[in-house]
């Protein structure tokens, strides 16, 4: 009789614990790059770009073929020590302000990929990129991460099938901003970056959840094996 009575004061505090993780908000966790950041410019003179600018803060360019683009990237290191884990992150935030005649930029992640990045070959990183429409007055634009893909000139460079194009964030190597495809020649470009953030949720409350269940299923299993 005991042990029926047990059962159902467990079986009632599993199911209030439930209750009260669906009733706790969830709480938000944003992460923010840092002004200091290591940074480089995404294109050269070679490949008809003409730099005016370039700090961790935006740049200005002017493209001098229309295949041209322009653009700040920024290394988070080259150990696996220093690669950010963005697997638990649903977006990508950013703040810019783009001059009247920056039509689109492209945010484009770089990934490692075990079976095929080299830490010291830009080209084997795995990219996840984004377009984004982009309007001259300062705004905020949110990419959420599985709108993120990887092109097939990336596929077809490492020589391997695009099979079902897996998302994986846990090893984030850089991320670039770079001009997109349909802005204007000879004409000049720029672009302010007042902040690059990443949003998600945290899973404490659910871990806390989860080992919570499983004390009471223990509890009860051993009350169940003593009788």
């Amino acid at each position: 009789m005991k042990s029926k009575y047990l059962r159902t004061v467990l079986s009632i505090l599993g199911i209030a614990g439930i209750v009260a993780f669906l009733l706790i908000p969830n709480k938000k966790i944003y992460e923010c790059l840092e002004k200091d950041l290591s940074f480089h410019q995404y294109g050269d003179s070679a490949s008809g770009i003409a730099f005016a600018e370039l700090s961790p803060a935006g740049f200005k360019c002017e493209l001098l073929k229309e295949n041209g683009n322009c653009g700040v990237g920024f290394s988070f290191g080259q150990s696996k020590m220093d690669f950010r884990n963005w697997s638990l992150m649903d977006s990508l935030v950013l703040e810019l302000q783009g001059s009247e005649n920056l039509k689109e930029v492209i945010v484009q992640i770089l990934a490692f990929a075990p079976e095929h990045t080299d830490i010291n070959e830009r080209h084997t990183m795995k990219p996840l990129l984004k377009e984004l429409k982009l309007t001259p007055e300062k705004k905020r634009y949110s990419i959420h991460m599985q709108h993120f893909y990887t092109p097939d000139y990336w596929f077809e460079q490492q020589k391997v099938k695009n099979r079902h194009n897996p998302k994986r964030f846990y090893a984030i190597m850089g991320l670039e901003i770079f001009t997109g495809w349909q802005n204007k020649t000879e004409t000049p470009l720029e672009l302010k970056i007042e902040s690059i953030c990443t949003k998600g949720h945290s899973n404490l409350l659910f871990v806390i959840l989860i080992c919570y269940l499983a004390t009471l299923i223990i509890i009860a299993i051993s009350v169940r094996t003593k009788n």
